[in-house]
């Protein structure tokens, strides 16, 4: 969607933050916008999930709305961005 000019912003785990910033680069994206939410995202309640939308929501859309640089977006708990 990205390569063909439409707005994009990938929401992952941190702990895949490595797979997807290599990936980004591997298909030719370095500059892709991502979001980082706590991981894990499987095998939690609905309530916990519904919190970690809630709390990436403005992020995602500020990417997909403001600038097209990559920023270092990581909304887990207790992290600071590098």
């Amino acid at each position: 969607m990205e390569t063909a000019g439409l707005p994009t912003v990938l929401v992952a785990t941190g702990e895949l933050r490595p797979l997807a910033d290599r990936t980004a680069v591997d298909l030719g994206l370095p500059d892709l916008r991502v979001v980082y939410v706590q991981h894990p995202i499987g095998g939690v309640d609905q309530a916990t999930i519904e919190a970690r939308a809630d709390g990436a929501v403005d992020e995602v859309l500020a990417l997909l709305t403001g600038s097209a640089h990559r920023p270092d977006t990581d909304t887990r708990e207790g992290t600071t961005p590098t």
